[in-house]
C-alpha cells in the first residue's frame, strides 16, 4: 500500500471535521477522533474509490476537496480533483454544538 494512500482521509469510513481539515471522525471506531495525517490507519481501512465518490456525488449532490478547499458538484470536477487531491464525501456534523460559542 502506498504511504500517501494510507492517510485516513482516503478511507470510506472517515468523516472530515467541518472546521479543522486535519481532524476527523471514524464511523467504524465509535467516538474516536482521528488525526488525518496518520499514516498507520486501522485494520478496517478501506480506500475510497472513484466509484464510491461518484455514488455519493449522485446521492448527496456534492463532495469536498480538502486540498483546494473547494466543493465539487459535477463528475467533471471530481475527475480533475480525485487523483491528486484529498476528496471527502462527508463531514462530522455532530461537533457543531461543542464548538459553537455560548451566550449569557
Amino acid at each position: 500500500m502506498n504511504e500517501a494512500v494510507a492517510d485516513c482521509r482516503n478511507c470510506v469510513f472517515f468523516k472530515l471535521h467541518d472546521t479543522h481539515e486535519y481532524l476527523g471522525y471514524c464511523i467504524n471506531l465509535k467516538e474516536v477522533v482521528v488525526l488525518s495525517g496518520e499514516r498507520r490507519p486501522c485494520p478496517q481501512f478501506k480506500e475510497v474509490t472513484l466509484d464510491d465518490l461518484r455514488r455519493v456525488l449522485s446521492s448527496e449532490g456534492f463532495l469536498y476537496c480538502v486540498t483546494c478547499g473547494a466543493y465539487i458538484y459535477t463528475l467533471e470536477e471530481l475527475e480533475k480533483h480525485w487523483r491528486r487531491h484529498v476528496v471527502v464525501s462527508s463531514f462530522a456534523d455532530d461537533v457543531a454544538g461543542e464548538e459553537s460559542p455560548t451566550a449569557d
